[in-house]
């Protein structure tokens, strides 16, 4: 089988969707209320990502065998709007491999951006972590979404491996 990632298509965004929504479902939605559920689940399917697949800053999947297993997408440079991996595929670096690309992509193309941010679910903080990121609030709800506001400041990865260097 061949593992790849690569950058998304509008094409992709069936796959991504159901991707998202399985991933939304079996992680995020329980501590969601039920509007902010149905809300989440209209704004992913696959019509809707279709178009902003094709106007964001930066979208790639990570594809195993012809099948979509992970997604990043960022609508512009500094924010990370949403990033899944398939549920029964966690923890084998996917989620690594799709936040290296994106942060490649944003320190190549963006230069000026120091800072990604994204909204965390309390599932997902300790990931997050793992991959650089730091919470910046504390847990809140909006409009029946429970968030978890964080931050990876770019510059910090240079200047830790500097600092280990000397």
């Amino acid at each position: 089988m061949s593992t790849f990632l690569r950058e998304a298509s509008p094409n992709d965004a069936s796959s991504i969707s159901d991707v998202i929504q399985a991933g939304f479902m079996a992680h995020v939605a329980p501590d969601w209320e039920q509007s902010a559920q149905q809300d989440f689940l209209r704004d992913t399917t696959a019509e809707k990502l279709a178009a902003r697949l094709s106007e964001a800053t930066f979208v790639a999947v990570y594809e195993d065998g012809g099948q979509i297993l992970g997604v990043i997408a960022m609508p512009r440079p500094t924010l990370v709007q949403l990033f899944f991996v398939a549920p029964g595929h966690l923890r084998q670096g996917i989620g690594k491999s799709l936040w290296e690309a994106a942060r490649a992509h944003v320190e190549e193309q963006y230069p000026d951006v120091k800072t990604v941010e994204l909204n965390s679910t309390p599932y997902a903080v300790s990931a997050y972590r793992a991959l650089g990121f730091f919470p910046i609030s504390e847990p809140f709800r909006r409009k029946g979404a429970l968030a978890i506001r964080m931050a990876c400041w770019l510059p910090g990865r240079a200047l830790a491996q500097a600092q280990n260097a000397a």
